[in-house]
Formats: structure tokens, C-alpha cells, sequence
């Protein structure tokens, strides 16, 4: 078998299984969280925590997909960790920033909703 079928499978594993297991725990979390935002319509938090969720998974598939086209040959050890560790860690830093950017919007909604609690 090919190197670039082994990396790639490789690849598909830890970017599936860390979607999966990261959309659960965000999905297992983010309902406190959201319940705490959306405190006057408590029953929303589920509906909105399962499109979170969706999204989520099909942001992931959108990011990691692409990159499954591979321009280099992959001979060496080296060639293929360096591979891994580009895509994968450019697909968590991606990710980590749209996190980051759905709390700050859902924090915003908040004060927003709720301008008593601001100080």
C-alpha cells in the first residue's frame, strides 16, 4: 500500500475522531452554557444546542475534506508526520477560533437580552 493511502487514512482517523468526541463534549457542556444565555427561553437551549452541533460537525467535514488532496509525494517519516501535523493543526486552530467567536457572539446576545446584568 501506498505511503499517501496510510497517511491519509491516518488523517480521516484522528480528524473523525476528534470531531466526534470534541462535538460531544461541546454538545454535553455548551447546554449549561447556552442555559445561562438564553435564561428567560429555556426552550430553545435544546433546539439551539443540537444546530450548534450540526453545524459544528458539518463545519469539521467542510475543513477537513479538502484537505485530503495531497500536491507532494510522501516518502519519508518525517514528510508524513510534518503532513499530519500541518492539516490537522491548522483545521484545530480554525476551529478553536470560530469557538472562541461563537461564545464572544453568544456573550454579546446576552448583554444584549439582558442589560441589567452588565455593569
Amino acid at each position: 500500500m501506498k505511503t499517501s493511502y496510510i497517511v491519509t487514512l491516518v488523517y480521516l482517523l484522528i480528524a473523525g475522531n476528534t470531531t466526534y468526541f470534541l462535538g460531544k463534549s461541546l454538545y454535553k457542556h455548551g447546554e449549561n452554557f447556552l442555559m445561562s444565555i438564553f435564561r428567560n427561553r429555556l426552550e430553545i437551549v435544546l433546539p439551539v444546542n443540537k444546530i450548534l452541533l450540526t453545524g459544528f460537525y458539518l463545519v469539521n467535514a467542510g475543513f477537513v475534506l479538502p484537505f485530503l488532496k495531497q500536491n507532494k509525494g510522501l516518502t519519508t517519516v518525517g514528510d508524513c508526520v510534518e503532513f499530519l501535523a500541518f492539516k490537522i493543526g491548522f483545521i484545530y486552530l480554525v476551529l478553536g477560533c470560530m469557538h472562541f467567536t461563537n461564545i464572544l457572539i453568544f456573550v454579546l446576545i446576552e448583554k444584549k437580552s439582558n442589560p441589567s446584568t452588565s455593569n
